[in-house]
């Protein structure tokens, strides 16, 4: 199979976190049909930021392409930048933020697979959260 970034498949995810997330290779692609991963890519610019979370059943990858950040994993503090790359176990808590002056541009291999739909729910769900707390 052949597949090529798209940016017309992204997912825009709203304040407080103004980040993009394109899926490439997702488990509700009708193309696959049997995978132990998936592939989606992530951008958002400078200040911006995800929320600390984990997944309960699955192991998450990150690798920074482009741009520079601070990752946490388990609430200890990294360098993210070109070449370097986070592992997230389940149930181990996890962030990333763009500290930069430029957007921040993340491969991300989730292992079992995720789909867009997840990704997408998640992360509206964790903007929902979010707009609460500032209530």
């Amino acid at each position: 199979m052949y597949y090529k970034y798209d940016p017309e498949k992204s997912i825009h995810i709203p304040a407080p976190f103004n980040r993009t997330i394109t899926p490439m290779f997702m488990g509700d692609d009708d193309k696959i049909t049997e995978t132990n991963f998936s592939v989606h890519f992530t951008e958002w610019e400078p200040g911006c930021e995800i929320d600390s979370h984990s997944h309960d059943s699955a192991m998450e990858a990150m690798y920074c392409i482009s741009g520079s950040g601070i990752a946490e994993v388990n609430n200890e503090a990294h360098e993210f930048v070109p070449g370097s790359m986070i592992v997230a176990p389940p149930g181990i808590q996890h962030k990333i933020k763009n500290t930069g002056t430029e957007t921040l541009r993340v491969f991300c291999i989730f292992s079992p697979p995720t789909t867009g739909a997840d990704l997408r729910k998640r992360a509206l769900g964790a903007v929902a959260e979010a707009g609460k707390k500032e209530e």
